[in-house]
């Protein structure tokens, strides 16, 4: 299975984007705050920058400066607390700390949900704030991501990982099928496809992709697992990232192995590799699998190929 992953990530691999340093840090990112007072939340946000190196404390007082001489509160139940332009000498590098608020913080008559503290140096922030304004485009988006606790979503959208609007997890439940019957691999890649379609991840032209890729090289990896995928040429298919999951209790023959855990790949852009990180370490052995396929929830699997455990 490693040995096919390798190579598959070869085929597909486009920028390395391994030695670029993350403008959020998965630790920066805290879940279902209690509600406080806005200076209360820039102090929280301010510590979690101090915490990890990207300010001195006087940056803290400066964000809470900015906040009184003109409210942070943008619409959209976000807020974003910063410094001004003076106090970038606080800043020793560019990071972001995000809190999420479920019960909302009364700031200055906005209602706020979602807190993202921004330091920025030079003229980072004009690439940050254009991260923000993808993903905080209307309260509905906002309160998604707030009610969701998606780790993922959050880290992957504001370090620009995926440049789209990301509103929705990697996976979604709807796409998690359990306990399949399919006579024929050409059978369970079709299915695979047609959620894709439905989900809004690919267009039709993918599905006959998929088919083709297996016919030339099989998506059967070992470990009692298949990862129907499209080939280096189906990105004009693509539409947004996403997965979908299938269980097969009683296995399909697939090119000579046994599959008992189908995954179905739409990937753009790099993300492929996080993609084929989050199967390899989730089913090492066909054992894993198997234990996947026969006691794993649809909650369970959703959450592990989200990376939220």
């Amino acid at each position: 299975m490693q040995d096919y992953l390798q190579k598959f990530k070869s085929f597909l691999d486009r920028t390395d984007k391994s030695n670029e340093e993350d403008i959020l840090e998965k630790k920066n990112i805290i879940f279902n705050c209690s509600s406080v007072t806005p200076e209360e939340a820039i102090r929280a946000c301010g510590r979690l920058l101090l915490e990890s190196g990207c300010i001195d404390e006087g940056y803290i007082k400066a964000m809470i400066k900015r906040d009184k001489s003109n409210s942070v509160a943008v619409g959209s139940h976000v807020a974003i607390p910063h410094g001004d332009y003076e106090a970038r000498r606080f800043v020793k590098k560019t990071g972001i700390a995000v809190l999420t608020y479920p019960d909302g913080i009364n700031w200055n008559g906005e209602e706020v949900r979602l807190v993202i503290g921004i330091a920025s140096k030079d003229e980072e922030h004009l690439d940050i704030l254009k991260r923000v304004a993808t993903i905080a485009v209307d309260e509905k988006a906002v309160d998604q991501l707030v009610d969701s606790t998606d780790l993922n979503t959050l880290y992957t959208c504001l370090n620009a990982l995926e440049t789209t609007k990301v509103s929705r997890p990697l996976l979604e439940k709807k796409n998690i099928i359990l306990n399949c019957r399919f006579a024929t691999p050409e059978e369970a890649i079709r299915s695979c496809g047609q959620l894709m379609v439905e989900s809004g991840y690919v267009s039709k032209g993918y599905i006959r992709d998929m088919l083709e890729r297996n016919a030339d090289f099989s998506v059967a990896i070992g470990s009692h697992v298949a990862i129907p995928h499209g080939t280096a040429e189906s990105q004009e298919f693509i539409k947004r990232t996403g997965l979908v999951v299938m269980t097969c209790s009683d296995g399909i023959q697939w090119d000579g192995k046994l599959v008992r855990l189908v995954i179905g790949i739409a990937s753009k852009g790099d993300q492929h590799l996080d993609i084929l990180k989050r199967i390899a370490d989730m089913v090492q052995t066909e054992e894993d699998t198997d234990a996947l396929v026969e006691h794993a929830t649809a909650e369970e699997l959703y959450r592990k190929l989200n990376g939220l455990i």
